[in-house]
């Protein structure tokens, strides 16, 4: 009987995790001014994030949310997924990633990250996950 040296080549495939089975939880804060609509903003805002329960406050409208699907598809839309990693990774702490957009650009269903005061105000975004570098890169994927 011959031996023979037999391989056996073993393909790795890491499936990509989807948004939903990441544990994750959104909250959005945003400054509500007595010219404004409490409706039209909401709306305004769920061009970005819909899905999202939201609650008035005094000043402002707050809204929490388990579903980053559309805020994705924007960015890969806008083609800005590298620069939402960078300017996501770097405002991570510990299990949360918190960040600033304009609210102006988020009634264009548009993402714009800001870095400073803006005069209409912008929407405060907190993402808590267990895994947040990994849900970053999930939102920011980009093709091979």
């Amino acid at each position: 009987m011959e031996k023979t040296n037999a391989y056996i080549h073993v393909v790795l495939i890491q499936k990509r995790m989807e948004l939903n089975e990441f544990n994750f939880e959104v909250e959005i804060r945003c400054p509500m001014f007595p010219t404004e609509d409490k409706e039209t903003l909401i709306h305004c805002i769920a061009n970005v994030f819909p899905k999202t329960e939201w609650e008035l406050k005094s000043d402002e409208v707050v809204g929490k949310s388990k579903y980053l699907t559309r805020f994705r598809k924007i960015l890969e839309d806008m083609r800005i997924r590298d620069t939402a990693r960078e300017h996501m990774k770097g405002r991570v702490v510990e299990d949360e990633c918190s960040f600033r957009l304009s609210k102006q650009a988020t009634c264009n269903a548009k993402v714009n990250f800001s870095e400073e005061e803006k005069p209409l105000g912008e929407l405060e975004v907190k993402i808590v996950c267990d895994d947040i570098n990994a849900l970053i890169e999930n939102i920011t994927e980009t093709e091979d």
